[in-house]
């Protein structure tokens, strides 16, 4: 399967490899960046959906890199943001990216039951597309605070 890199993205491999806007990238040609500062690296997020066995299915086709990479730094330091809501059938009703994140960080999380409509099709998280383009929340007025830490509050920190 293949991914496509955002012009960011281009920028920041473009030392290891000729990448050319639109082009089709293999994973295994992206360099594998060290953990710092809690910071997700792109190669290990696209090895992680495309291998790892995910118990639960979803409905997205697509998720974004920038949330799960917030996301996951912010559980790596401590918070949790929330249960994920999974219907009877096994499907993420809400919190995909979340998901993703506590996966990846290794981090329990508590589920709620949710329901699903019979028109959702089920998808395996191996089949879904990351988009390294566009960071969702920052191209929405009302989920733009997201995209720093101003909103984080004490009761959302958990000291482990």
């Amino acid at each position: 399967m293949m991914r496509y890199l955002s012009h960011h993205e281009q920028y920041f491999y473009q030392k290891k490899l000729l990448i050319l806007k639109g082009r089709d990238i293999r994973i295994e040609n992206l360099p594998l960046r060290k953990d710092l500062n809690n910071d997700l690296d792109l190669k290990v997020l696209l090895n992680f959906i495309e291998k790892h066995e995910h118990q639960y299915t979803t409905v997205h086709k697509k998720l974004c890199f920038f949330i799960i990479k917030r996301i996951y730094r912010r559980v790596k330091k401590g918070y949790r943001f929330g249960n994920i809501k999974i219907s009877d059938k096994g499907l993420i009703i809400d919190g995909n990216h979340r998901y993703i994140a506590y996966k990846l960080a290794e981090i329990e999380f508590q589920t709620i039951k949710g329901t699903s409509s019979h028109c959702d099709e089920p998808k395996n998280f191996n089949e879904i597309k990351i988009d390294v383009i566009e960071d969702w929340d920052l191209n929405s007025e009302s989920s733009r605070k997201y995209c720093n830490d101003d909103f984080l509050r004490e009761n959302e920190f958990y000291n482990n």
